[in-house]
């Protein structure tokens, strides 16, 4: 058996009897106390600032902030910068990459594909800007967020799992049904908000992200939106609450997700640091997990030095977030970080394109790493992040 990564207990937690009507709380940290806190409690941190600077400054000085945190969550906390992770891991590990048929012939014509995608956004910059920077609002905004929403459901799933290891009740089939419908919904409700919704009551009020399309709903579509959202997840924590036990980490995921999708709705600026945040350091805590050595490796890389490979691999696409944000357009122009390097280099603008390109490879690669129904990538995966194989895959991972 696969033993347990570090910062995970180990020893089974005997249930005790409970007076009815109790609820019980397990310490069942996914990766560690400080990992599992640290996803929520940084991109929150600078949610509450960005929060603070609407109080305190003038529209004009609040908008520049809420880009600088933006930027921040982006380069730093890792939204931008992590995708280069994914092909480190190929490198390090390659049973990543080949744990079901064909997987590294389907990876290399999605890459290449993407690789031509990249290509044809650098030759529209020059034929029309205005369509260039509305491709990439759309088309970022449209997987990135079904991308972010996705590994929302895998660390749910990995929670159930952990649970289960530990003797916890499964998941109940309410609990199941809705984390089936996560994504979809969720995505759903997002995309409507930023792309049709009038982002306030005033008239004519554009949509918070507009690429020429206006506001298509009136500002009182919000209600709905945040009606069926509240709904769901009052659903989903009386779903996991009910049998009187669970995971106080799982529990306080649950609650990160809800908080980030439903700032996302109801103040984008707000929601565009948190969500993006909790995505980037998700994903530097999952490529550590990965990349650290299992029973049989021949390590290629020693645990000393991961932490240091993977911030190597990601200086490059943070210096050209850098070039970008404080260079080219000042302090993160547009309101999603979307910039216009109207005056760069086409050398520079080359490797902007190039980096487009190499975050939609990694769209492209984890959708197929990551499919756990399939058992030969189930166990390569679990192994990797530390986990015993189980029979069978728990609900809703991707």
């Amino acid at each position: 058996m696969t033993s347990m990564p570090t910062g995970v207990a180990t020893a089974k937690e005997q249930a005790t009897p409970e007076a009815p009507g109790a609820l019980r709380f397990h310490r069942l940290w996914l990766f560690s106390p400080r990992a599992d806190l640290a996803i929520l409690g940084i991109p929150l941190a600078l949610t509450l600032v960005a929060a603070g600077a609407s109080a305190v400054l003038a529209p004009g000085a609040a908008d520049g902030a809420h880009r600088l945190l933006g930027w921040t969550a982006q380069n730093l906390l890792g939204n931008a910068t992590h995708v280069v992770l994914t092909f480190l891991l190929f490198g390090v590990h390659r049973d990543v990459l080949t744990a079901a048929p064909n997987q590294p012939r389907t990876v290399l014509a999605g890459a290449v594909a993407m690789l031509a995608v990249g290509a044809a956004l650098f030759f529209t910059f020059y034929v029309d800007r205005s369509i260039h920077t509305f491709a990439v609002a759309v088309i970022f905004n449209v997987f990135g967020m079904h991308h972010t929403l996705s590994q929302h459901r895998g660390l749910w799933s990995l929670h159930g799992l952990r649970g289960s290891q530990e003797g916890l009740p499964a998941p109940s089939p309410l609990e199941r049904k809705l984390q089936q419908l996560y994504v979809p919904l969720l995505l759903s409700i997002l995309l409507t908000r930023i792309f049709f919704v009038a982002e306030s009551a005033a008239p004519d009020a554009p949509a918070y992200l507009d690429v020429g399309q206006g506001a298509v709903l009136p500002w009182q579509t919000l209600p709905l939106l945040i009606a069926l959202w509240l709904g769901y997840f009052l659903l989903l924590f009386r779903a996991v609450l009910r049998s009187g036990t669970a995971s106080g980490p799982k529990v306080l995921y649950l609650l990160g997700m809800a908080t980030a999708t439903g700032l996302a709705l109801v103040a984008p600026s707000w929601g565009y640091v948190m969500l993006p945040g909790m995505h980037g350091l998700e994903y530097y805590v999952l490529s550590a997990r990965m990349l650290e050595p299992r029973e049989g490796d021949a390590p290629r890389l020693r645990q000393k030095l991961i932490w240091p490979a993977m911030v190597a691999s990601m200086l490059p696409l943070f210096a050209l977030g850098v070039v970008h944000g404080f260079l080219l357009d000042g302090p993160m122009k547009g309101p999603l970080g979307i910039g216009g390097g109207t005056q760069a280099h086409p050398l520079l603008r080359g490797l902007t394109c190039l980096g487009f390109a190499t975050v939609l490879a990694h769209y492209f690669a984890d959708a197929f790493i990551f499919r756990f129904r399939i058992p030969s990538i189930r166990q390569v995966m679990l192994r990797r992040l530390g986990f015993s194989p189980m029979p069978r895959p728990a609900s809703g991972t991707r």
